[in-house]
């Protein structure tokens, strides 16, 4: 497995054949997905019960998120309104603080170490299944689109190379880290988006550009359609404040 998810990381064309011919090809990449979706979920699992264990931290932390919010916006409030916005957020920001002190104080049905570890455990469980999910879903439309292109791969090779895509997103294992979580983040989804051309090149037997247009068709028809729904509702809205 660790030779799969290297060769994933590294684009190799021969790994990425030999799995196109294997009959264990699903289970393969499942198998991968499984295991970043544990380390993953491991290591963010940890993570948030070491800052949910200490109330203050959480409190300090969203404080400091708070606070930098308000300058951000101050910064970018150029009429007086959006700084009377501004003034009000200032004025308020220790009330809101007081309010998640007093959530955070309320009884629970079991005591916080316990409902730490619980939080934890679920986080680690359902990291796995949204891999799984969004892959799913990834797979589907881009092998309903391979196939419209002259593609002759199967759903089952498309699945499990396709999951080898997952590979990058071990990455968010350090998505805690400030700045640099987010920073890897989009790497380790650009990354795996230029795995999942690659692968469908080879499942289907298709060439970069159509393999590239396969994978993206489908995500742009739904952000045209967003974009049309979104101009739709304006025009509306625009008319019906006409009348």
């Amino acid at each position: 497995m660790i030779d799969t998810f290297n060769g994933a990381l590294t684009l190799s064309q021969t790994l990425f054949q030999g799995m196109r011919e294997a009959p264990d090809v699903v289970r393969r990449g499942l198998t991968l997905v499984l295991l970043v979706g544990l380390l993953v979920g491991g290591v963010q699992a940890i993570s948030t019960m070491i800052t949910n264990s200490n109330p203050d931290r959480v409190i300090a932390d969203i404080e400091t998120t708070l606070n930098q919010s308000i300058q951000q916006q101050s910064l970018a409030a150029t009429s007086a309104s959006q700084r009377e916005v501004v003034q009000m957020l200032k004025e308020n920001s220790q009330g809101v603080l007081s309010v998640v002190r007093a959530v955070m104080d309320l009884p629970t049905p079991l005591p916080r170490p316990v409902s730490v570890i619980f939080q934890g455990l679920g986080l680690m469980a359902s990291t796995p299944l949204s891999y799984m999910g969004s892959l799913m879903f990834a797979v589907v439309f881009t092998h309903i689109a391979a196939q419209q292109l002259g593609g002759q791969g199967t759903i089952q090779q498309m699945l499990g190379m396709g999951a080898l895509s997952v590979a990058p997103h071990a990455l968010d294992a350090l998505s805690f880290i400030p700045v640099i979580g987010s920073t890897l983040g989009m790497i380790a989804w650009a990354w795996g988006l230029v795995i999942l051309v690659q692968t469908t090149s080879i499942a289907h037997r298709l060439d970069s550009g159509r393999a590239t247009l396969a994978v993206l068709l489908y995500p742009l028809i739904g952000v045209l359609l967003v974009l049309f729904g979104c101009c739709a509702l304006f025009l509306l809205a625009f008319v019906s404040g006409g009348r």
